[in-house]
């Protein structure tokens, strides 16, 4: 500081102006964009696998970090209801995001992130339809149906093809997607229904069998930007751009979720 104040002194008017101006410049620059935030992104379970890699994409782009902050959508929402300091929310559906902006709890109305696809998994290597497997199976997982989208789908597929009542006492419930991809992965129950990510991880993609459930809509999910945001605004800019860039899409899509 010294030195810089000796060298103010020497300089002709116009050569002070213009040290000052850059400067002034610097400092601009240096709080109009913060570096090493860190982003907290409360995501649905069925994205983990797909956000750990967009998570190490934009970190070796960017200096801020990300934070995932996983578990059911509905769970989540409840933890947002109750004052979770977290930036964004990523769910498995559009129902839960708009419920968070119904509360006035989020800065804008949600968008469609990706859409998913409710899968079928069975222990067995083939399988003659899944309504047979179904038969077959002893126990069967799916994510929790009042907190899990993927659940809600499953018990809506189920009772749309009039098998909710003959499976029912066969299922093991699971709080979110990711704990029932751990009941696949040790094989503890002998059938599930889960999303469609779940078959391109590789410590239960070899495992049984994956099939897609037909007569089933895909599940739109939701990202909303949170009212109690701590992140600065160019932080959360820059995140919400680099998620629809088409690295970041391409990571979602290996996973075999479809852009909207």
């Amino acid at each position: 500081m010294k030195v810089l104040f000796s060298l103010l002194l020497i300089l002709e008017p116009p050569m002070v102006r213009l040290v000052l101006f850059f400067l002034l410049l610097l400092c601009h620059t240096t709080f109009a964009f913060p570096q090493g935030e860190n982003l907290k992104i409360a995501v649905a379970s069925n994205l983990l696998a797909p956000l750990e890699q967009v998570k190490a994409l934009y970190e070796e782009e960017f200096q801020s970090t990300i934070t995932l902050i996983v578990a059911s959508s509905g769970k989540l929402t409840a933890q947002i209801v109750n004052g979770a300091p977290y930036d964004l929310f990523i769910s498995a559906d559009m129902k839960y995001p708009e419920k968070v902006y119904a509360a006035d709890l989020a800065q804008q109305k949600p968008e469609i992130l990706v859409l998913g696809t409710l899968y079928f998994w069975a222990s067995c290597s083939e399988i003659e339809s899944i309504e047979q497997q179904l038969h077959r199976s002893k126990t069967i997982a799916i994510a929790q149906p009042d907190l899990a989208p993927y659940g809600a789908e499953t018990r809506r597929w189920l009772q749309k093809q009039k098998l909710w009542e003959t499976v029912k006492d066969k299922l093991v419930y699971g709080e979110n997607v990711s704990q029932v991809n751990q009941y696949v992965a040790t094989k503890t129950v002998e059938a599930a229904f889960t999303s469609n990510s779940a078959q391109c991880i590789a410590a239960i993609s070899l495992k049984g069998s994956w099939h897609e459930v037909p007569n089933t809509t895909p599940l739109p999910h939701g990202m909303v930007l949170l009212r109690n945001a701590e992140a600065s605004e160019f932080t959360i800019n820059q995140f919400l751009e680099f998620i629809i860039s088409p690295v970041a899409q391409k990571a979602f899509q290996d996973f075999g979720y479809k852009l909207p």
